[in-house]
C-alpha cells in the first residue's frame, strides 16, 4: 500500500536491543526500511503520520498508558 509504514520487531538473537525493531515504509515508489531503537520507532511513526502516511494492519502499534 502506497504511502504507508509498519513497525516490526526483530530477532533479538541476531540484533539486540536497543536496535531491535524495523521501521519499513512505502511512498509508492519504492519499499525501504531502517532497523531503529524503540525510541526511534515511536518518533517515525509519529512523523510519518505527519505527512499523512497510515499505518500497515499488523504492524506494532504504541499505546500510551
Amino acid at each position: 500500500m502506497a504511502n504507508s509504514y509498519n513497525i516490526s520487531r526483530t530477532d533479538i538473537e541476531r540484533i539486540p536491543a536497543p536496535f531491535d525493531f524495523t521501521f519499513e515504509w512505502d511512498n509508492g515508489t519504492e519499499r525501504v526500511f531502517i532497523v531503529v531503537s524503540l525510541h526511534g520507532a515511536k518518533a517515525l511513526a509519529e512523523t510519518f503520520e505527519n505527512f499523512g502516511y497510515e499505518r500497515e494492519e499488523g504492524s506494532v502499534e504504541f499505546k500510551s498508558i
